[in-house]
């Protein structure tokens, strides 16, 4: 908006007729004032109407968090909690809050999820041999057996002592053995084999270097309480450590008529064998009374 010098000229003759001119000036000065405020309120009216994006709005008053938790979808996202540092919606399972980045601090109701491990084994573990272990089981027993080379008559002796062939047709015969493991190492085998009314106790070896460590004890201990009836045990005359370890264990030999009938009936053995060992039994076994044997 403008105003050219034609009108001005006709402003200026009709205030010097109105006011003489002794006031002209002040009053000149009053419209130039005007004017200039004039100018400039047209020029704001005419940017705001250019602009329709300048219109004041008052702001949108943020929705509080305990809000946002009530109108969410609980179903699709299950809300646990809220950032506390941006009071944004954390789903379960978040470490970081996924607006801001802030690890969730560890009183926060949302706990970090923690990846499932293994559990290691706790040691020692007394648990059934497994097929892959058959050659550690044969060299746990060839090795203990060597304490027999000597002691035992020599036409029993023979090298190894027990070949993979036997040791797998005891398997196939019904001897389940069970291992003693510590630190993830076989150091200690045993066999167990059910029977009517009877079960005998096979095949017992530790490992030379794990000898004297209770291996052999826990092994046997371990199979009693699980064996409801009488046991029995069939070893060398001439092994003295083993007849004394087992009557450390509440063992009893029984008498020579008695063993041969038990060596024959329930042991699969030389006649020579039957000649050379003796039978030990557990106090079940004398609990039966005179009919037992």
């Amino acid at each position: 908006m403008g105003i050219d010098l034609e009108t001005l000229f006709i402003l200026a003759v009709l205030a010097f007729i109105l006011f003489g001119p002794e006031k002209l000036p002040e009053y000149a000065a009053k419209l130039g004032r005007m004017v200039a405020k004039l100018r400039q309120s047209t020029a704001e009216l005419s940017q705001h109407y250019q602009n329709p994006f300048n219109y004041p709005t008052e702001p949108t008053p943020e929705t509080p968090a305990s809000e946002r938790l009530e109108r969410a979808p609980s179903a699709s996202l299950e809300p646990e909690s809220f950032c506390p540092y941006c009071q944004q919606i954390v789903t379960k399972g978040f470490v970081f809050c996924p607006k801001c980045g802030h690890r969730l601090r560890d009183d926060d109701s949302i706990q970090p999820s923690q990846p499932s491990e293994p559990r290691p084994a706790a040691y020692p573990l007394i648990r059934p041999l497994r097929d892959d272990e058959i050659d550690r089981a044969l060299a746990i027993i060839n090795q203990a057996a060597l304490a027999y080379q000597g002691v035992i008559p020599g036409d029993c002796w023979h090298e190894p002592y027990m070949p993979e062939a036997e040791l797998r047709a005891e398997i196939a015969a019904g001897v389940n053995f069970w291992g003693y493991e510590t630190e993830g190492r076989l150091m200690g085998v045993v066999g167990r084999q059910d029977l009517q009314g009877v079960t005998l106790i096979r095949h017992a070896y530790v490992d030379p270097g794990a000898q004297r460590q209770g291996v052999g004890s826990s092994l046997l201990n371990y199979l009693r309480g699980e064996i409801p009836g009488p046991v029995l045990v069939g070893t060398w005359a001439a092994a003295w450590w083993a007849v004394r370890f087992y009557e450390k264990h509440g063992f009893r030999l029984l008498p020579q008529v008695e063993k041969d009938q038990l060596l024959r009936t329930y042991w699969t053995i030389s006649p020579r064998q039957v000649e050379t060992s003796v039978v030990l039994a557990d106090p079940k076994w004398f609990a039966r009374g005179p009919q037992a044997g």
